[in-house]
């Protein structure tokens, strides 16, 4: 799979949109592709960059022959009649689980990076307020209508689509729980492709970072930079870079911390991490973490970059008598002072 995209690196060559709204009783299913102006196209284009680099999307792998892996390969062929099917199983899932929104399912398929791809966003419907114009007679009325069908706007989020790799079958998902049975579940990856899947890159780095702070916490304590410390290691190997190896955070921990190093590996050795591929690097998390937060009992708030806490020219903390701290931050610009962070 390519690594994180641009816009320039995309082609989309056809594309469809079909209606999933449960309160019908059937899917509003199109027969023909969709034309595109330049502007239409750039949206798509948008939203493709967007859930395709997102910190929550997963690396999947099929586990066995199903509506979506047995057809993804002659997609192009069949396409009208394979989009029509999936927008039927979608809304299928939609109608039997009830707390499903509705939404537009866009299915397309295009270049990504020199790859072809099957790429499928459910774009869920929006409310918001339109105008409405009335000329009665002589005179005009013009009102507020609440309109239940308002599509996610250029940069918005979206919560649910999926990409396919037509040649290797390699799968991204991004997805959302709804509740499904009683259960709260994901329903894309189990119901609609049939996949089985790895935790998202983002919700590996936090897991690891929540394990190296309980190990660092047992064999340390809780010392006041224990939070920087690991954010620092983190950062080390994260920033200016495009992708990542897990397996070099984890051993850049046991260096840094020889005694915490092998329980943290017992730890991280159970959990499902991708150690050895080369992963994306979720900018969003990197630069969450690349600053940490202080705050006072009175509500005062710092952002300390990482780099800074061991640096005693920068700043420094003094344990006052009654067991609280002081933090002395030094070197201040006074051409700075008292600006406000826009």
């Amino acid at each position: 799979m390519p690594d994180l995209i641009s816009i320039d690196s995309v082609t989309i060559e056809k594309v469809i949109i079909h209606f999933l709204d449960t309160s019908a009783s059937e899917p509003v299913l199109s027969n023909y592709p969709t034309a595109l102006d330049s502007d239409s196209e750039d949206y798509l284009k948008a939203h493709i960059v967007k859930a395709f680099n997102s910190d929550d999307a997963k690396k999947c792998a099929f586990e066995k022959d199903g509506f979506v892996s047995s057809q993804v390969r002659d997609v192009r062929h069949n396409f009208v009649e394979f989009s029509q099917g999936l927008a039927a199983r979608f809304f299928g899932v939609m109608q039997d689980a009830g707390s499903i929104p509705p939404g537009d399912l866009i299915v397309l398929t295009a270049a990504i990076a020199s790859e072809d791809f099957l790429c499928v966003m459910k774009f869920n419907y929006k409310t918001s307020y339109i105008h409405e114009f009335r000329a009665i007679a002589d005179t005009n009325s013009i009102n507020f209508v609440k309109h239940q069908g308002i599509l996610p706007g250029k940069t918005a989020k979206i919560d649910e689509a999926f990409f396919v790799n037509i040649d290797t079958l390699d799968v991204f998902v991004l997805e959302k729980k709804y509740e499904i049975g009683g259960v709260r579940d994901y329903y894309i990856s189990p119901l609609i492709l049939g996949v089985t899947d790895n935790l998202s890159v983002k919700t590996q780095l936090e897991t690891v970072r929540k394990v190296a702070e309980r190990v660092y916490k047992e064999h340390y304590g809780e010392t006041v930079n224990m939070k920087p410390k690991v954010a620092g290691l983190m950062c080390r190997e994260l920033s200016n870079q495009q992708t990542f190896k897990m397996e070099n955070i984890l051993e850049n921990f046991s260096e840094d911390f020889p005694e915490a190093g092998p329980d943290f590996r017992a730890i991280a050795d159970k959990l499902p991490l991708e150690t050895e591929g080369q992963l994306p690097v979720p900018t969003s998390l990197v630069k969450r973490i690349s600053r940490q937060k202080v705050r006072s009992k009175n509500g005062i708030e710092v952002k300390i970059p990482v780099k800074v806490y061991d640096d005693p020219r920068a700043m420094d903390y003094i344990r006052e008598p009654d067991g609280t701290l002081t933090l002395v931050i030094k070197n201040i610009d006074e051409g700075n002072e008292g600006e406000t962070e826009q």
